[in-house]
């Protein structure tokens, strides 16, 4: 049986590739652009101190257990029931209007082009992460 996911509550910021100006993969520590292929590394420091300070309930009692680690995803057992769960990153999204329509449109941001459909007009567009 695999353990129960609880999505974290805090999420490092979007960085840019110094390289070539378009958006990283999310996440801290050596991470490759995939457009250009350097490797950054990104930190933040308030970050990793929520991550490392951030209280879930367990899935399985409802007690508070904290992270105690800024890594994400990252297996915890419950010190209460001993209960196993699994704390995932959290997965950002953001906002975006249709040129067309001014519809707002709610998405994962990838790095690189991608060509979007508005799902209230049908128009298609571009955006570059």
């Amino acid at each position: 049986m695999t353990p129960p996911d609880v999505e974290s509550k805090h999420a490092p910021p979007l960085a840019e590739c110094p390289n070539c100006d378009h958006m990283l993969p999310q996440g801290l520590g050596e991470i490759e652009c995939e457009l250009c292929g350097a490797v950054c590394r990104v930190s933040h420091e308030p970050t990793v101190e929520l991550l490392t300070k951030e209280k879930v309930p367990c899935p399985h009692c409802m007690t508070v257990v904290v992270a105690g680690t800024g890594k994400r995803p990252v297996e915890l057992t419950c010190s209460a029931c001993s209960g196993i769960f699994n704390i995932t990153s959290k997965i950002v999204k953001v906002d975006i209007q249709c040129p067309a329509c001014e519809r707002g449109l709610r998405i994962r941001p990838r790095p690189g082009k991608r060509e979007l459909s508005c799902p209230a007009c049908k128009n298609d567009f571009h955006v570059t992460f």
